[in-house]
């Protein structure tokens, strides 16, 4: 007999189990800003309010954040990542559908790391 494949995470990086829900679960941490910012990205596409924001650091949270806007998220694509010392970037692309719509987002994220953790710190939206 064969074993179930398991769901495919979000984030394009294997199985769920695997990859992002450890993370969401809280049964481990992010190690690299690439591990925080595809786990963030599951988040969003999985409606996990909760873990996006407490991933952001505090000092740029925006107040009363939720996801009650929130697109179905399609597909992330990653296009360059790095860290230097406490402060890291992503640079990628993430597909998402409204309606009959289908757009792309295309950010460059900061992150920082504190006490060990890497946090969301904010984002620059590419036109």
């Amino acid at each position: 007999m064969n074993k179930p494949l398991g769901k495919k995470c979000p984030c394009g990086g294997g199985k769920y189990a695997k990859c992002c829900e450890p993370f969401h679960l809280r049964k481990a941490l992010p190690r690299t800003p690439e591990e925080l910012m595809r786990s963030r990205y599951s988040a969003y596409a999985r409606g996990l309010a909760d873990y996006v924001a407490t991933s952001w650091h505090p000092s740029t949270l925006p107040k009363n954040f939720s996801l009650d806007d929130n697109p179905q998220w399609l597909q992330l694509q990653l296009i360059a990542t790095g860290t230097h010392g406490n402060r890291g970037y992503v640079h990628f692309k993430a597909y998402f559908q409204i309606d009959d719509d289908i757009g792309v987002m295309e950010e460059q994220s900061h992150f920082v790391r504190e006490d060990g953790r890497w946090y969301y710190l904010e984002g620059e939206v590419q036109d």
